[in-house]
């Protein structure tokens, strides 16, 4: 969503696309709260009830070369958000968002059975490299996954995770991505708990993640 471009040149290629994009990104969010009424709340999420049956198998590939499939996602509270690095707008957002919502939970000490994956939906520039690089930009506790379409696929279609290729005529080899922006909730059992609607305030998020756990998994 919003403008994209590719980037090359190693870390520093990904430190000054982050530079731009944080930048974009605090201007997007002020047009928003601008935009909005002062009695206009984010959405909520939407809770999905505990008897949803867990995720189907996938195999995706970690940031550190390893495998990733629904094994790794049991065992812990799991934040998923679905996205690209190349992304200028909403994903830098979204994962300043989400390190907050880290220290949040860690500064109560309710961090340390929760994980926070980021899913790249872009393979072809996502390399695992790439994405450990992009990801420590923000927060060591993120961590990176992404995998073939087939693959992506069976993750992102029961969250309702929708993605798109676009090419920008203006800029030859270059593309897009359209993609949703939700911050999925995967339980211990590798269950759908709740789909978080993007912007969403850390506290309003943690508020109503530490209500969903309290329910049990």
């Amino acid at each position: 969503m919003g403008d994209e471009r590719t980037v090359k040149g190693g870390r520093t290629g990904i430190a000054a696309l982050l530079t731009v994009s944080l930048a974009l990104a605090v201007g997007g969010l002020l047009v928003y709260e601008l935009s909005h009424p002062d009695n206009a709340r984010p959405a909520r999420a939407h809770v999905i009830p505990p008897d949803r049956s867990p995720l189907g198998e996938f195999q995706l590939i970690q940031d550190s070369g390893r495998p990733f499939g629904l094994a790794d996602l049991r065992g812990k509270w799991t934040f998923l958000y679905f996205g690209y690095s190349a992304c200028l707008d909403v994903c830098p957002a979204t994962l300043g968002e989400l390190n907050r919502v880290q220290q949040l939970l860690a500064s109560q000490g309710a961090d340390d059975d929760t994980a926070y994956v980021f899913v790249s939906v872009d393979p072809q520039r996502d390399t695992p490299a790439r994405l450990s690089d992009y990801l420590g930009h923000f927060n060591p506790k993120f961590q990176g996954v992404t995998g073939d379409s087939e693959q992506l696929s069976r993750l992102a279609r029961p969250l309702q995770i929708s993605y798109q290729r676009t090419t920008r005529a203006n800029h030859l080899g270059d593309y897009g991505i359209d993609h949703s922006s939700i911050i999925a909730l995967i339980d211990p059992a590798g269950r759908p708990r709740a789909l978080f609607p993007t912007p969403q305030p850390p506290e309003q998020l943690v508020a109503e993640f530490l209500q969903i756990r309290a329910a049990g998994p």
